[in-house]
């Protein structure tokens, strides 16, 4: 009896044709959704703003898993494009946060508008079963990105216990 684990041989079969589909489903709408010129780094960042919030660049940086230089970096030219903005943290007025502007609102409703629209006609295409197997699938990869984000976070969690269903 297989365990809720799987076998090892298995889940490594499974972690590498997933990886495979996985960054190519990620290069392919990289191309299709992105704005000409912005960058899947400034896409991330912006949708963390728009997620978690306002944040000092030392707490994006890490979200987005990046050197606090890059992502200084990376603020400057998103500010430079009008997609961001500093201002003072009210709660510790020595620090700066970095929050979305309008602009950076619009934009990220302009890549998901043009994610769903891409996905949208290529699910078309597909058959009903196929689009069963993946509506089927999307609770197990939630669960899988929400292990990876605790891991980024809080240490390797144990992943027998984090996956019940």
């Amino acid at each position: 009896m297989q365990s809720a684990r799987g076998t090892p041989g298995r889940n490594r079969e499974l972690a590498v044709e997933l990886g495979s589909v996985l960054t190519r489903l990620y290069a392919f709408l990289r191309v299709a959704i992105l704005p000409e010129g912005m960058t899947l780094t400034q896409a991330s960042a912006l949708a963390t703003l728009r997620d978690k919030g306002p944040q000092r660049v030392t707490d994006l940086a890490t979200r987005e898993g990046v050197r606090q230089p890059t992502c200084t970096g990376l603020v400057n030219f998103m500010e430079d494009q009008g997609l961001v903005r500093r201002r003072v943290d009210e709660a510790d007025r020595r620090a700066v946060m970095v929050e979305l502007t309008e602009e950076g609102h619009r934009a990220l409703a302009a890549i998901t508008d043009a994610r769903v629209e891409v996905l949208e006609r290529y699910l078309g295409a597909l058959t009903d079963r196929d689009r069963d197997a993946l509506a089927l699938s999307l609770p197990g990869l939630l669960r899988l990105i929400e292990l990876g984000n605790r891991s980024l976070h809080r240490g390797t969690p144990d992943a027998g216990s984090a996956v019940k269903t």
